[in-house]
């Protein structure tokens, strides 16, 4: 099955670092499409300029008014870019966007009519004036896109070491099924399951109904209840995937005063150079995933969070 990649491009040291990310997992993985999109605007500038001029895909030559012929640059430099790190060009399409202020709405609206399988944007990091300097483009996403599984990129990311908070809920459930959509059969990356719980937390408790409507009754009364509730659903996702189990490890539960620092702690520990987490969606009641799955893209750095709704 084929997997398409929406991949936002606006010129800057971020995008390159993205497709750096992009390639060193999926280069040589035929049935992953990448979609570079470029999105112009009425009338501010296209995108903000690069940080860093060495590592941008900002066009070498200046001066060019035509913000068409601007967007045309950055995807060529962004497709070119792929195509030296190995990706095959048939897998590589662009596509220039008209938008209006809300570049973010019009990302999201495109991976819902194109029915993607993600959305890839580099961020300039969430904390203090970083947060003004970004655009709010990835914020924005990271508010609204609850549809379409978003992958934010921090940094250089080279690690091909997975990490997963499972709590025994549906949208951790649903974020292993992404993964396992992604990675099907690959045999070269390490998946970690691992629960961390507040220490003043609720404890947790499986409730196989509330999968009855994604998952047969009697898979999830069978694989998502017991004591072993939180691990042997995800578990049995991904080996019916194609991943070995030699290739998904159990990390040891923590309890930690906050969720998040104990993800991010753990991802270090592990060398993980993705977490990926699911989250509720609005207006669904907050539990142990509630709120972590922001406190962890905010203070998240160097790191690449997969945020699945």
């Amino acid at each position: 099955m084929q997997k398409k990649i929406l991949v936002a491009i606006d010129g800057s040291v971020y995008s390159s670092q993205a497709l750096s990310y992009l390639a060193s997992l999926f280069a040589k993985q035929p049935d992953i499409n990448f979609h570079l999109c470029t999105w112009i605007t009425a009338t501010a500038s296209i995108m903000p300029s690069s940080a860093d001029p060495k590592k941008s895909l900002l066009p070498n030559a200046p001066g060019l008014d035509k913000k068409g012929e601007t967007a045309k640059r950055y995807l060529g430099n962004a497709q070119e870019r792929l195509i030296r790190y190995g990706v095959d060009s048939e897998r590589i399409h662009t596509s220039v966007e008209v938008s209006g202020y809300n570049i973010a709405a019009t990302i999201q609206q495109k991976a819902g009519k194109d029915l993607l399988d993600a959305i890839l944007v580099g961020r300039r990091g969430l904390t203090g004036i970083s947060e003004m300097l970004m655009g709010s483009v990835s914020a924005n996403l990271f508010q609204k896109c609850h549809s379409t599984p978003l992958w934010i990129i921090d940094g250089e990311v080279q690690s091909k070491n997975f990490l997963v908070p499972v709590d025994g809920s549906l949208p951790s459930l649903m974020a292993i099924d992404h993964l396992a959509h992604i990675l099907t059969g690959r045999e070269d990356i390490q998946i970690s399951l691992f629960h961390c719980s507040a220490l003043f937390g609720k404890k947790v408790v499986c409730r196989p109904e509330d999968f009855y409507h994604k998952w047969d009754k009697e898979w999830c009364d069978t694989h998502l209840s017991g004591t072993d509730c939180l691990f042997q659903g995800p578990l049995l996702l991904l080996r019916e995937a194609g991943i070995p189990a030699s290739q998904i490890h159990i990390l040891p539960e923590a309890t930690d005063l906050e969720e998040a620092h104990g993800i991010l702690r753990e991802a270090k520990k592990h060398d993980c150079g993705t977490i990926v987490m699911g989250r509720r969606g609005v207006g669904m009641a907050k539990g142990i995933l509630g709120g972590v799955s922001d406190r962890t893209t905010k203070h998240a750095q160097d790191v690449a969070l997969w945020i699945v709704g």
